[in-house]
């Protein structure tokens, strides 16, 4: 099947488009995803209900213009915590564990939020040790649970995309515990009877700053979460492969501009394929492909 794929600004859309591949070769590397369903009768969710007041759809679009004004997004924290530059995107090194590298991401962001140094966390330790060292698949909420409990390693305790069963030891998880998430959801919408609710969740959480990751069945892959993108401003940016503006009827069906559920609005993610993915490792997620499966939000982690 042909591969078409759309951008906006450089950044992949990944939308209500028939035709699109989800394979994906970085850097001459076929990027593995790794998210797999939570099965709730296995494993369930810890009994909270998430008690958030929802930012009405009638204020989304002002309330992101002042959030754009005061460079108060995600995107932006990003843009600049590491002293004053950019964040590199995190590299899951071709292995199933994007469900530990998007919470990991996500935490180095609220990290960020709370004005504490920049550290590059080692999603690697957290996946390896729940996994056996296994290179296997999972999903965000577990991710989230494991890093309220034990924390994560900096790299600079275990080095990037390491799989090496001699950092398992006692002085590192001692060190993991100064990277605990103290607060936050783990599962946003345990039941998925409500996935409207879910968007709307999803849209508050990112319209205050604050950090989480998703997950996508349809993509296999679990990614961080950046901004709440208006479609409406995106109208003559959106792109084909071959370079040429697409038409008005293939702009709305794929950025979702007349579906009800999204209401034209989109959402960013950051990556776990290097820079080399996407913008910078930033992309869109629109129309019925930005309904997420599994989401988690952070909101304190150890200072």
């Amino acid at each position: 099947m042909a591969t078409q794929l759309y951008w906006a600004n450089g950044q992949p859309i990944i939308g209500d488009q028939s035709d699109v591949n989800y394979d994906w070769t970085v850097d001459g590397e076929r990027k593995a995803r790794g998210a797999i369903p939570r099965d709730y009768a296995v494993q369930p969710s810890p009994k909270c209900k998430v008690e958030i007041p929802l930012i009405p759809r009638s204020e989304w679009a002002e309330r992101l213009r002042e959030q754009t004004r005061a460079k108060a997004r995600l995107s932006d924290i990003r843009n600049r915590m590491d002293n004053g530059k950019q964040a590199k995107s995190y590299d899951q090194n071709g292995q199933g564990y994007c469900w530990f590298y998007s919470v990991t991401a996500a935490a180095t962001l609220l990290r960020a939020t709370m004005k504490l140094p920049y550290v590059r966390l080692s999603a690697h330790s957290g996946a390896s040790k729940i996994k056996n060292f296994a290179d296997q698949g999972g999903w965000c909420g577990l991710a989230m649970e494991f890093i309220q409990l034990y924390g994560v390693v900096p790299e600079s305790h275990w080095p990037a995309k390491a799989r090496d069963r001699s950092l398992d030891n006692a002085a590192n998880w001692e060190e993991a515990k100064k990277y605990i998430v103290t607060e936050g959801w783990v599962d946003l919408d345990v039941a998925v009877y409500d996935r409207n609710l879910t968007v709307d969740q999803v849209a508050t959480f990112m319209l205050t700053t604050t950090p989480g990751a998703f997950d996508f069945n349809h993509w296999g892959h679990s990614v961080a979460w950046l901004d709440l993108v208006d479609g409406s401003t995106l109208v003559n940016t959106v792109r084909g492969d071959n370079g040429k503006l697409v038409d008005v009827a293939t702009f709305d069906r794929i950025m979702g501009m007349n579906d009800p559920m999204t209401s034209g609005f989109s959402f960013s993610l950051w990556n776990s394929w290097t820079d080399s993915w996407g913008d910078k490792g930033v992309g869109i997620l629109s129309g019925s492909k930005m309904i997420p499966d599994g989401a988690v939000a952070l909101t304190t982690m150890a200072a």
